[in-house]
């Protein structure tokens, strides 16, 4: 859907393209009719909306009223045709055919008023993506953070590696792990809590640029912003001074929140979606601060 909104956004009301005839599949969001001989159709295809208007005129052979019988919002379907712009300028694709491809089973919740439940949501996160669109945009956002990351270290020529995830230690962090049983070995194994010993082992083994975006376990708490299970980045650069670090994480923050969303200054909602706004500006330089110093400022107690 979205190739086809961006080729022919150009078209003008009423004007169609009969000479080339496209095919899509995508899942209905909502439907509705215009007597018994107008069907509309609003198609989600991979996150992108389309308008399907459905006529005997455009239909080929026989068959319209029964095609069109079979479908509910929810399902997906397989569309023919050719694209145009009805008379209000709406992209439409004026279809051919039209074909039932995977009916759903349960009723969807409306989409205009979302899926509010909490509990729902986050037991039925395929439901929270099919009706909220702004997850998706969650989902788009964390893996261009995580490619921009990525690309980041490798033009600075960091080499991507993978540790183990199980050990006979837990290592890197102080935390409480998560434990399993090596069938084989017969072996009580530790999940990580941290990367961080394997990468320095590989620094001493001579690969002086090293990093690793990959899954941490802690079994420990759970709240709004920790997860017993997580995705880290740590890297390791050989010769290199906490100034430096300090200098390159800068940096690397600051110049993809800039990549990613057009400025520096982004929303943060520290209560979550529905709570009040906090602007955060990665504007560089940061303002560099004594932990000690600034611990005791903040709280009034001298350590």
């Amino acid at each position: 859907a979205t190739t086809l909104n961006e080729k022919y956004g150009s078209l003008a009301a009423g004007e169609q393209d009969d000479e080339v005839e496209v095919r899509i599949a995508g899942r209905v969001t909502s439907m509705r009719s215009s007597g018994a001989k107008l069907k509309f159709y609003d198609l989600l295809d991979n996150g992108s909306r389309i308008q399907v208007m459905a006529t005997p005129q455009t239909h080929e052979g026989t068959g319209f009223a029964e095609a069109h019988a079979v479908i509910s919002r929810g399902d997906i379907i397989g569309v023919r045709g050719v694209v145009g712009r009805n008379k209000r300028g709406q992209l439409s694709i004026f279809p051919r055919e039209v074909k039932l491809l995977t009916p759903c089973l349960h009723m969807l919740p409306k989409d205009y008023s979302g899926l509010k439940d909490q509990e729902t949501r986050y037991r039925k996160r395929y439901l929270d993506l099919l009706i909220n669109e702004d997850i998706r945009n969650t989902f788009v956002m964390r893996a261009a953070a995580t490619d921009f990351i990525r690309q980041y270290l490798k033009e600075r020529d960091f080499l991507e590696v993978e540790t183990p995830m199980m050990n006979t230690m837990p290592g890197g962090a102080a935390a409480k792990p998560f434990t399993t049983f090596h069938n084989e070995l017969r072996l009580d194994l530790f999940m990580r809590v941290a990367p961080e010993l394997f990468l320095k082992q590989l620094v001493i083994g001579g690969l002086d640029r090293v990093f690793e975006i990959g899954r941490n376990f802690r079994n420990e708490g759970i709240d709004l912003t920790h997860n017993p299970e997580f995705t880290s980045c740590e890297f390791y650069m050989a010769y290199a001074d906490y100034e430096q670090l300090m200098e390159m994480t800068e940096d690397l923050i600051s110049s993809m929140v800039l990549k990613l969303k057009g400025s520096y200054e982004i929303e943060y909602h520290p209560d979550g979606a529905e709570g009040e706004a906090v602007s955060i500006d990665f504007r560089p330089p940061w303002p560099r601060i004594s932990m000690l110093e600034e611990i005791e400022k903040q709280t009034g107690s001298k350590l």
